[in-house]
């Protein structure tokens, strides 16, 4: 089933939620709608669903305008962050409420229903409790019950609103890697909010970024984090440094300090060939820094070490410049050894990728 979004617009009073949204999501995809709160993404979602309809634009499922269609004939499967399970019900009875309560006309027999439920148990990993209730559960089981919930009435679209968030950190691991295995294995349409950077890009097909009721990009997880199309995509997925510097004659200035080439390092692509002078922001990745003790010949920062955290495969190190501007730099274990770094001492900062947005576009 796939999903036309055209131009929808969606106000709350005097507050403007969705400003003229357009997206494609194909038939099949996985899609996360990742942004911060208040950026419209389980607005959108739940005019997808139908439990809320647009003041303008369009939506269309596999070419039908369903715009103005209830959400219990889209045919669609909703799952809440926080389970929404029936706690008088035994996980059979919840994951088979929605197909008990169809018209007779609809309704499977009770050994289809029983047949199916225990299909979809089964897919979840937990047939050995048909019969416990939801008080009996982990925070993690429940959700594969809502979830499986959700598939038991064989929708065309399913659509999941922040599914983890209630979870503990090492559960949501462990679930969001469950859901990618499950959705190859059924590849049902499928859209899922989301404020973790992490995990939209490590689930979704595609990645559709929201900021302000708007959408700033859409893409691949691999090219929204390698090639944002704004600071502040740039800015809100994953970790990153930002300077505030200019462009002067092609070379990167941040204070008094050169870090390097501009003309690759441009974001907009209308002025890589020619790299203007002016105010701009810098970013780099934390990983896109290295350290040395020597003073290097090209482009570099000097900074002092104020912290170092050498647990896990990264060593983390934090950093401050001569205007106590905090630097954060992921070094391997390896490059650590070899760097012998002290808490204290000054060392030199270079950049491998460097992107650079003139002061003409914003956060």
């Amino acid at each position: 089933m796939s999903i036309e979004i055209q131009n929808i617009i969606k106000k709350f009073g005097a507050f403007k939620a969705l400003n003229n949204v357009s997206l494609d999501i194909a038939t099949g995809k996985l899609v996360a709608l990742l942004g911060p709160s208040g950026s419209g993404k389980t607005t959108l979602l739940r005019i997808i669903a139908g439990l809320e309809f647009a003041d303008a634009g369009s939506v269309i499922f596999h070419g039908k305008d369903t715009t103005a269609t209830h959400a219990r004939e889209r045919q669609v499967g909703f799952v809440f962050q926080h389970y929404a399970l029936f706690r008088h019900m035994s996980v059979f009875d919840n994951i088979a409420f929605g197909l008990n309560v169809r018209p007779n006309a609809t309704r499977p027999s009770k050994s289809e229903i029983k047949d199916r439920v225990y299909k979809l148990l089964k897919l979840i990993q937990l047939e050995p409790m048909a019969h416990r209730m939801p008080s009996q559960l982990s925070g993690g089981q429940r959700q594969r019950v809502a979830l499986a919930r959700a598939l038991a009435v064989e929708p065309k679209v399913l659509l999941l609103d922040e599914p983890f968030g209630a979870l503990d950190a090492k559960v949501r691991k462990d679930l969001r890697n469950w859901l990618r295995r499950l959705h190859d294995e059924i590849s049902v349409t499928s859209v899922f909010v989301t404020h973790d950077q992490e995990e939209a890009l490590e689930v979704a097909d595609r990645v559709v970024v929201m900021n302000q009721g708007a959408i700033e990009q859409i893409g691949t997880p691999e090219s929204v984090y390698a090639q944002p199309a704004s600071p502040f995509v740039y800015n809100f997925l994953g970790n990153v440094n930002l300077f505030h510097g200019r462009v002067d004659d092609g070379k990167i200035q941040i204070g008094d300090a050169t870090l390097g080439d501009a003309s690759s390092s441009i974001a907009n692509t209308s002025l890589n060939s020619s790299a203007p002078n002016g105010k701009a922001r810098i970013f780099v990745r934390p990983h896109a820094l290295d350290l040395s003790h020597e003073r290097p010949a090209d482009g570099h920062l000097k900074a002092r070490i104020a912290h170092i955290n050498a647990a896990g495969p990264l060593v983390r190190v934090e950093l401050l410049n001569d205007e106590r501007k905090e630097i954060f730099v992921e070094l391997s274990q390896e490059r650590y050894r070899a760097l012998a770094l002290k808490k204290g001492e000054d060392v030199y900062v270079q950049a491998r990728e460097v992107k650079v947005f003139m002061d003409d576009y914003a956060i």
